[in-house]
């Protein structure tokens, strides 16, 4: 006759911890050295994804990975230098990444950079320079990942950073405005290219995040400062007030929207653009 004398109590039993929401996944993230690249990479690894992070910062590269592996020293990070407007250099990610890991299910297109000015103000330079990373790099890197995904059959998921200026109009960033909606109108298009072979295209706008990101210069910080007619040092609480919920957003709040739109919670879900800005009343949708 057995007896419960040998079983375990609930408090002996070994504690088992939850399988995390990436576990075994791969995910790719561009500009993954710093701002909000760096807070993404970081928050993908915290669900056992494996990641990929490529920047053109060697110097970041290397803090980032230290970063991450000594707070994790489970994480498999893998620090790629890329230029994302050079051709060769993206597809020499992703095969890099490929051929360490096996797979790859997510990519992260964030890499990114500010120039403001009135038009008149403004050079062919700056221009062309925008172009290369928000729009060619874009590109780039969601048509090596369609290449791949299609190639493997994968049901791969991406989520492009945009900004509220993809819908906003804002005088003085003209450019960088019509660079983020021609980001947003891509990932629209590939969410209906994608969609019959499960792959999933979704973007974040954010807004106002000054802190812990470095696509602003000083000299751009200042410039935008001067736009909105407040120094320098208050543009976060500037960037705070305006919005409904009189909160400042955080790389870290982009990372949580990144997780939520490459998680299974958002499975039925693509084609869409995701506000992380405490409510900017211009964005709204309409």
């Amino acid at each position: 006759m057995s007896t419960d004398s040998t079983r375990l109590s609930q408090a002996e039993q070994p504690l088992i911890p939850p399988r995390k929401a990436l576990t075994g996944q791969v995910a790719l993230v561009t500009g993954g050295a710093s701002g909000l690249g760096r807070a993404i990479a970081r928050r993908l690894s915290q669900e056992m994804a494996d990641v990929a992070i490529l920047d053109i910062n060697s110097e970041r590269l290397r803090e980032a990975f230290a970063e991450m592996t000594s707070s994790a020293p489970s994480a498999r990070v893998l620090p790629i230098h890329c230029d994302v407007s050079s051709e060769s250099d993206v597809k020499s990610a992703f095969a890099e990444t490929w051929n360490a890991f096996g797979r790859l299910d997510i990519v992260v297109n964030n890499a990114g950079l500010y120039r403001g000015g009135l038009i008149e103000e403004t050079t062919l330079e700056q221009w062309n320079t925008l172009l290369d990373v928000l729009a060619t790099g874009y590109y780039l890197v969601a048509r090596e990942a369609f290449r791949g995904w299609k190639g493997t059959r994968t049901s791969g998921r991406m989520v492009f950073i945009t900004s509220k200026n993809a819908v906003v109009a804002s005088p003085g960033a003209s450019l960088y405005s019509a660079l983020k909606a021609a980001e947003q109108h891509l990932a629209r298009c590939l969410a209906d290219e994608g969609g019959p072979f499960g792959i999933r295209v979704n973007c974040i706008m954010p807004d106002g995040v000054i802190r812990g990101t470095n696509i602003f210069t000083p000299e751009e910080l200042e410039r935008s400062a001067a736009r909105h007619g407040v120094k320098p040092e208050d543009i976060d609480e500037f960037y705070r007030t305006r919005n409904a919920l009189k909160v400042n957003i955080t790389p870290q709040d982009v990372a949580e929207a990144v997780f939520f739109l490459v998680s299974e919670q958002s499975g039925k879900i693509t084609g869409a653009a995701l506000p992380v800005d405490g409510g900017v009343t211009a964005s709204y949708m309409r």
